[in-house]
Formats: structure tokens, C-alpha cells, sequence
């Protein structure tokens, strides 16, 4: 096979594989009620469990209503459907924060060491430097296309390669969830049929962003608060 031809057929983005309308649909309305139910209860934190759940409760089902009643058809119009990586991550969290534990096993899990924080960490660079990228093609900034490769198998098969090398390497929970976001991706194509909006969106850029500019100016300060001697 001809190089060049190959490498068309690799890179092209010609019939993609979209989402069914009617899952799409749904799929606005699920999702942000996970997003809004999983923000209302990290801010009702302060709430007394009855009610932080009763609230957030109340919040996912008026979220998951049809039509234009729904704060999601209005979010949708302006942000569209937020990505499967979103969903999953505020899923997680919408989990977590709802379990209640003995406190003698809260105890137990806050002390013991948690391996897949650092595998949080390398994602969330990932997410960082994945997203800069988009936006530069955004811009026209660079040589070919990497949103428009999104829509191709060849995308999905090598971030799916990439995902179980990293899985391998670092071998916790948190490093699977890539591959996690990419076998719903696979057989849903939500949001848009393009890999990289099930991967990221705007929003969780950001929050990612916000989080490493968070953590170096932490370790900033941390460091300016020692002793000459012990920086040396």
C-alpha cells in the first residue's frame, strides 16, 4: 500500500460514526442532571445529610424532565452535553459523597495510602495538555487536524492503546477510568461522535487547570515559608 495512502485513510474523518438523535436526547438530559446533582451536593456539604440529599435529588429529577421546563434543555443550547469523562468523574464523586460510612471505616480509608491519586494527577495533566492542543487547532495553529482525526477508529484504537499502557504502568483504579470513558464512547458515540468531546469539554478543562494552578501555587508558597537552609 502506497504511504500517502495510508496515511489519508488513517487520518480521515469521512462518515463518522454518530450519535442515535433519540440517545442524544436522553443523554442531554442524563447527563447534566449527574453534572448539576453532583455540584449541589459538594455545595450543600455544610446541609445535614437528610436534606443534601433531598436537594440534590430534587435537582437531578427537575434536570431529567423533557422540554424546555428543564434547566438541561437551556444548558444544552448554550454548552451542548458535557463529556462522558464529566459524567463518569461527577458520577464518582455523586457516589462517594452520598455513601455514608461507619466512621471507624472513614477513619481507616482517609489513613490508608491511596496509589490512585497520582494516576488523578498524570490525567488531569493529560486533560491539560489535551485540551491546549484542541484549542490550538481551534486557532488553525497547527499543520493537520486533531479534532477532525477524532471522528476516525484510528483515533479511538490508539488513545485506547495509550490508555492500557498507562493503566498497565500504573496499575490503580483511577487509571482505568480512560478506558472506562472510551468502552461507553465506543458503544454510545455520546456526546458528539468525536473521541476528544467524550474526553474533555470546556468545562472540565478548566477545573483541571484550576486544580494543577492551585497545587503549584500551594507548593510555591510551601516553599517560600522554609528556612533558607532547608530550600538549599
Amino acid at each position: 500500500m502506497d504511504m500517502n495512502a495510508f496515511l489519508n485513510l488513517l487520518l480521515s474523518s469521512a462518515n463518522p460514526l454518530l450519535p442515535d438523535p433519540a440517545v442524544l436526547r436522553w443523554a442531554l438530559h442524563g447527563v447534566w442532571a449527574v453534572v448539576l446533582g453532583s455540584g449541589t451536593l459538594l455545595l450543600a456539604g455544610k446541609l445535614a445529610r437528610p436534606y443534601r440529599l433531598g436537594l440534590t435529588g430534587w435537582v437531578m429529577v427537575w434536570t431529567a424532565l423533557p422540554g424546555a421546563v428543564s434547566p438541561a434543555y437551556w444548558l444544552g443550547l448554550a454548552f451542548q452535553t458535557p463529556s462522558l469523562m464529566s459524567a463518569v468523574i461527577c458520577l464518582g464523586c455523586l457516589l462517594a459523597q452520598a455513601r455514608q460510612w461507619p466512621d471507624a471505616l472513614r477513619s481507616q480509608a482517609a489513613a490508608s495510602p491511596q496509589p490512585q491519586f497520582s494516576a488523578f494527577k498524570i490525567l488531569s495533566l493529560i486533560g491539560v495538555v489535551l485540551g491546549w492542543v484542541l484549542l490550538l487547532d481551534t486557532l488553525a495553529l497547527l499543520p493537520v487536524s486533531i479534532y477532525a482525526w477524532g471522528f476516525n477508529s484510528a483515533a479511538v484504537a490508539s488513545v485506547a492503546v495509550c490508555a492500557a499502557l498507562l493503566w498497565v504502568a500504573l496499575g490503580s483504579v483511577g487509571s482505568a477510568l480512560p478506558l472506562l470513558v472510551l468502552t461507553l464512547f465506543v458503544f454510545s458515540r455520546l456526546p458528539t461522535g468525536n473521541l476528544w468531546d467524550a474526553l474533555l469539554d470546556p468545562w472540565l478543562w478548566l477545573a483541571l487547570q484550576v486544580g494543577w494552578f492551585t497545587r503549584v501555587a500551594r507548593c510555591l508558597m510551601g516553599a517560600r515559608r522554609l528556612p533558607p537552609a532547608t530550600r538549599v
